[in-house]
């Protein structure tokens, strides 16, 4: 999920990745075009399929952010840092953020627009906007294409991480579902709940037939 303030450059980051990427948007009366549903792109990343989701980033298209958020794996939040007038939506859009995903949802920043001459560092949008000691932000820019790959590739492999000792489980009982469900210590309807959102994320093949599933191949830490 790609979110932060009107204009911090959500849609140029994900169309970096995907020139085709969808985007649902809207002229507005000052002749601008400002993103009114949603990005989206898709990638494939060293074995990873990769989904891309921007979202608007007005003030008043908070219900749009909650439903994108609602399943999201991990967040990349922009911050516009040659703009500077444009932190106090962002933070509020963060705080509203955070009281919707669950704690173990990684996050990470991006100091973007990194080409422009007014752009303030990374550690300078961190410290103006008070965000944690521990928070991980990147310089970046969709126009140089500064860090945009090492920024997308921690992000997957702070997800991945989150899933590696899940999948090492999967792979050890896949020829199993009565056992896996035994060690995750779920019952016949969580455990096919819990198989069809892993689906969704692309960790695993389901045959519905034999009623078995498969780890995806190719699953590791990105370089």
């Amino acid at each position: 999920m790609i979110i932060g303030a009107i204009h911090s450059g959500k849609s140029s980051y994900v169309k970096f990745f995907d020139t085709k990427a969808m985007n649902i948007e809207a002229e507005g009366r000052d002749k601008k075009y400002y993103t009114v549903g949603m990005d989206l792109a898709t990638l494939q990343l060293e074995g990873f399929k990769v989904f891309l989701f921007g979202t608007p980033g007005l003030l008043r298209m908070q219900v749009m952010r909650d439903v994108i958020s609602d399943r999201a794996d991990g967040v990349i939040f922009l911050l516009d840092s040659a703009h500077p007038e444009s932190d106090k939506d962002a933070i509020e859009i963060l705080n509203s953020l955070k009281k919707n995903i669950p704690a173990d949802i990684p996050i990470i920043f991006c100091a973007n627009k990194q080409d422009e001459p007014t752009a303030r560092s990374s550690e300078e949008v961190k410290i103006q906007n008070k965000l944690p000691k521990e928070a991980i932000i990147f310089s970046t820019s969709a126009k140089t294409g500064l860090n945009m790959h090492e920024s997308l590739k921690f992000m997957v492999n702070l997800i991945f991480k989150k899933f590696e000792n899940c999948i090492e489980i999967l792979r050890k009982y896949q020829d199993d579902v009565e056992r896996l469900a035994q060690q995750l210590k779920m019952d016949k309807l969580e455990l096919q709940d819990f198989l069809h959102d892993l689906e969704i994320k692309r960790f695993i093949d389901i045959d519905r037939e034999k009623q078995t599933f498969k780890v995806k191949e190719g699953l590791h830490e990105l370089k």
